[in-house]
C-alpha cells in the first residue's frame, strides 16, 4: 500500500507522522513532539509555535504540513514531511530506527515512480503508405488553391456603386458582363474586377456576382488610364506593371 503523499505540485511526495511512528515503533505523540522540536531548531521560534500550524507548508516552502486527518476527532491532527525532513527527524534515533526509515522511503519511493514510468511510455507509431500520405497531399494543395482563387474573386469585388467616377464626364452607355468588357479591353475577367474597384467603374448587379454587368464605356476609359500609367513590359518580362494595382496582363499583346 502506498503511504506516500503527493504536495499540491504532483512533484514532492511526502510521509505522514502516524507512518514515521509506525515504522520507527514509536508512539505517535512522541513523534509529533519531536518534528516541533526539530521545526523549532530549524525555523525559530517554540516548539508551541508549531501546534496545529495553518501556513506550516508556506513556512516551510512545501516541505512540511500538519493536516487534520478525521473531522469527527478534533484531535485528529498529523504531520506530513518530505524525505529530507524526515529524515533529519531521524537522525536522533537509534541505527535501528534510522535503517527501518532509510528502507521504508526507497520502498515508498519506487511505488510513486511505477505509475509515473507507466504514463511516460511513448504512444505507438503509426505507419501510413506513403501514397496514401503523397494523395492527402495533392488533395490538400488543390482544395486550398481553389479557395484562394474564390477568396480573390471575392475580395476584390468592389462595393458596387452609381457615382459618376472621377475621371469620367458621364456614365452613358451600355452595360455588359465582365466577360465581354474583358474582350473588348484585351484584360483578363480576374484584371477586369479588380479594375472596376480600383477606378470605381460602375456597375449593376441582377443575379448576384455571376450577373455582375459593368458600364463598358468606363470599363474602356479605366483600362486606358490603368495602361497609360502603366509601364510596358521589358526584355523577358510579359507582364505591365502599375506602381499602385500591380502586375497584370494585356492580351492584346499576346497577339
Amino acid at each position: 500500500m502506498n503511504t506516500l503523499t503527493l504536495t499540491n505540485d504532483n512533484t514532492q511526495p511526502m510521509m505522514g507522522s502516524r507512518k514515521i511512528a509506525e515504522v520507527v515503533n514509536k508512539n505517535h505523540a512522541d513523534v509529533c513532539r519531536d518534528i516541533r522540536a526539530m521545526l523549532a531548531k530549524l525555523y525559530g521560534g517554540d516548539e508551541r509555535d508549531y501546534i496545529r500550524k495553518a501556513d506550516l507548508l508556506y513556512l516551510t516552502n512545501q516541505c512540511v504540513n500538519c493536516l487534520h486527518y478525521d473531522t469527527d476527532n478534533p484531535n485528529a491532527w498529523e504531520y506530513q514531511l518530505d524525505y529530507e525532513h524526515s529524515e533529519c527527524l531521524v537522525t536522533g534515533y537509534d541505527a535501528v530506527r534510522r535503517m527501518a526509515m532509510i528502507k521504508h522511503w526507497q520502498k515508498l519511493k519506487k511505488e510513486v515512480e511505477q505509475p509515473r514510468l507507466a504514463m511516460t511510455h511513448p504512444a505507438p507509431v503509426i505507419q501510413v503508405d506513403s501514397s496514401i500520405v503523397q494523395l492527402a497531399r495533392v488533395i490538400s494543395e488543390a482544395t486550398a488553391s481553389a479557395t484562394m482563387k474564390a477568396m480573390t474573386e471575392v475580395i476584390n469585388l468592389p462595393a458596387y456603386q452609381t457615382a459618376t467616377p472621377a475621371y469620367l464626364s458621364h456614365v452613358d452607355g451600355e452595360y455588359v458582363p465582365i466577360s465581354k468588357a474583358a474582350w473588348k479591353t484585351g484584360l483578363s475577367d480576374s484584371t477586369c474586377r479588380k479594375v472596376i474597384g480600383f477606378f470605381k467603374v460602375p456597375v449593376r448587379s441582377s443575379s448576384g456576382v455571376r450577373g455582375l454587368l459593368v458600364n463598358l464605356t468606363a470599363m474602356e476609359h479605366a483600362a486606358q488610364r490603368l495602361l497609360s500609367e502603366s509601364t510596358a513590359p521589358k526584355g523577358n518580362r510579359k507582364r505591365w506593371t502599375h506602381p499602385q494595382f500591380g502586375n497584370f496582363t494585356y492580351y492584346a499583346d499576346l497577339i
